[in-house]
């Protein structure tokens, strides 16, 4: 191919993912250098130098262009995040297919946990009867509160949250608040670097009042309405008990009071809000049907702090995204390589492959594919800007 031919863009995305149960950790490493497309001779020497004259099977040509790939950033929810960049050298001189330096992410959510801390949360996670000698419990039975386990637990999660999920924090029944009491807007409102909050939130209080859960979801759906990011809202529901608090009463739960907190939380999916629940202790009826209403299956059971920390956990890389975005829009668009980890090359298609967004600068992942970037199956995402001819089967 000799220089007249068509021009070749190469956008990298890097992406680090979940691995494992604790996904979106990523390792540091030093940058990978490589000559994609045709071996080139020798460069300058910088590792974004462009390469010497190289053959083809078309005859002689520029050789590759070098580009780097770093890892993104990554870092707990009140972490700071390091930074990264992927250098991408164009193959010609085309001028719609210019020099691009960016630092691609995946795109945040929000994540908003409506927590129960009602007075049954003092009560142990296992049993669900109270911590103390002459409570029907034997002295030397082992104990573990509600409260403590899962402020343990989420302190766990926290630190290993990716930044693109931005967490925040309700109470029900809110803090000060008398038996049924929910305030509105949040404990700690969601957005980047919350941890620290939170955690000073969960050891500010305790486990007082009812369960007003009805409540708590039609406040968090407010809430959610005066946050105007742009970003994809989850709430996590997790509760140790039954709703309760129909006007007129306080602490018996009624078929109403559990027919209007599935409502709510139906509600809220129609707003385009999942409802993941999280079932702490032995008191989970009616949760199966508060997650289905929020299009979330089922519920996750944690009547241990192991389970507790594994639910969150699950549901923190349930809701990442799967949606990158490009640091420039392609010269053309319907002309895109997608690619994972160099090999796998992603076919467009909105159940199973890659979907480019209304802007085309988004690119999201549906299927399999998804699922591999969340479980750390692929590690690195790239994206080849075409110019005139297809992209090739394989990134190299």
């Amino acid at each position: 191919m000799n220089k007249s031919a068509t021009a070749k863009t190469i956008a990298s995305i890097a992406a680090c993912v979940l691995a494992g149960a604790l996904l979106f950790q990523c390792s540091a490493k030093q940058p990978v250098e490589f000559q994609p497309f045709g071996s080139g001779g020798g460069g300058n020497g910088a590792p974004s130098g462009t390469g010497g004259t190289g053959n083809s099977a078309g005859g002689n040509q520029a050789g590759g262009s070098s580009v780097l790939i770093t890892p993104l950033p990554t870092g707990g929810s009140g972490g700071s995040s390091s930074s990264s960049t992927v250098e991408v050298v164009p193959a010609s001189a085309d001028a719609n297919c210019g020099i691009q330096t960016q630092n691609p992410t995946a795109q945040p959510v929000d994540l908003l946990l409506v927590l129960d801390r009602s007075g049954s949360m003092d009560n142990d996670i296992v049993t669900d009867t109270a911590c103390s000698s002459g409570s029907g419990r034997r002295d030397a039975a082992p104990c573990t509160t509600k409260w403590p386990a899962m402020t343990a637990s989420l302190k766990q999660v926290l630190a290993s949250s990716p930044a693109g999920v931005q967490w925040g924090l309700k109470f029900f029944t809110s803090p000060g608040g008398s038996t049924c009491t929910v305030n509105a807007g949040a404990d700690v409102a969601v957005g980047p670097g919350t941890a620290a909050r939170i955690q000073t939130a969960m050891t500010g209080t305790s486990p007082g009042n009812q369960t007003p859960t009805t409540a708590a979801i039609n406040a968090a759906v407010t809430y959610f309405g005066t946050v105007n990011d742009g970003l994809v809202h989850y709430i996590l529901l997790a509760t140790d008990g039954q709703p309760n608090c129909d006007p007129g009463t306080s602490s018996t739960v009624t078929a109403t009071s559990v027919a209007n907190t599935a409502t709510a939380i139906a509600t809220a999916a129609a707003a385009n809000i999942k409802t993941y629940v999280i079932g702490i202790g032995p008191s989970t009826t009616y949760l199966t049907q508060f997650a289905q209403n929020g299009g979330t299956t089922d519920y996750f059971p944690a009547t241990s702090p192991d389970q507790l920390t594994a639910a969150l956990t699950s549901i923190m890389v349930a809701v990442a995204s799967c949606v990158f975005t490009m640091a420039a829009v392609p010269p053309e668009p319907n002309n895109l390589g997608v690619y994972m980890d160099q090999s796998v090359k992603v076919p467009l298609d909105p159940s199973e492959g890659y979907s480019l967004g209304a802007d085309n600068r988004t690119v999201t992942f549906n299927g399999s594919y998804c699922d591999g970037l969340k479980s750390g199956t692929y590690k690195v995402v790239q994206v080849y800007f075409g110019c005139g001819a297809p992209p090739p089967d394989r990134f190299w």
